[in-house]
């Protein structure tokens, strides 16, 4: 294989496409081609907010939410893409199969005129496997900055007392206070608080009011 090869081989597609472009029929080549774009985008996109999202516990301490969405929400948006992004890329990988063996032969064969490009390539991405295990620049840096996001978003009032604290029950927060239980859900449901009990948890109650946790929790406490 050579360049020439290469070369028609693209002519060829490109020919193809040519013939293809006046008729209706659905093409797939072009379809997985936009749907490994979009996916990426998307996938890229929700990285960034999981990246700028308060730390797990906080995040749902404060009630942290992002055009409309909690970490859960996207935490899932983040999982799905990612899935079709690798299955759009896998996919679109064997339909240019031919194009890729055909770059990496003429990194290999006596020309090696795709040789630099090869080895630079698979040098950056041992470099960048490495800098990210040992944490140097600019990997630490990134680590750094998503710290300072995750544990000191603006909303925080008071420091969760402990991890997952908001799924602490009503009963186990007044003893908490070192409060009477019964006195705290009366307190509670004499405000109009909905779905009110001893046995649930904070951050149920806060949901049912449209409260977050940090907020009932300085509610209670106020008693």
């Amino acid at each position: 294989m050579n360049q020439n090869q290469l070369e028609n081989l693209n002519q060829g597609k490109n020919q193809n496409q040519g013939q293809n472009g006046g008729g209706k029929a659905f093409k797939f080549k072009p379809f997985i081609s936009f749907l490994t774009v979009f996916s990426f985008l998307l996938l890229a996109f929700s990285g960034f907010i999981l990246y700028i999202r308060p730390e797990g516990s906080i995040a749902r301490w404060v009630g942290w939410r992002a055009i409309g969405l909690d970490k859960s929400g996207w935490e899932t948006v983040h999982i799905v893409f990612c899935t079709l992004f690798v299955l759009a890329g896998l996919i679109h990988l064997v339909l240019n199969f031919k194009a890729i063996v055909l770059y990496l032969s003429l990194g290999i064969d006596k020309t090696r005129k795709n040789l630099p490009e090869m080895v630079v390539a698979a040098v950056l991405v041992v470099l960048t496997l490495l800098v990210a295990v040992w944490r140097v620049p600019p990997a630490s840096w990134l680590m750094e900055g998503r710290a300072h996001y995750k544990n000191h978003p603006r909303a925080l009032r008071i420091q969760v007392p402990a991890p997952d604290f908001e799924k602490q029950s009503l009963r186990r927060v007044a003893e908490h206070f070192g409060q009477s239980p019964e006195r705290v859900l009366k307190e509670l449901q004499a405000r109009g608080l909905k779905g009110v009990s001893l046995e649930s948890s904070l951050e149920d109650v806060a949901r049912s009011n449209q409260m977050t946790p940090q907020e009932l929790y300085l509610l209670i406490r106020a008693y």
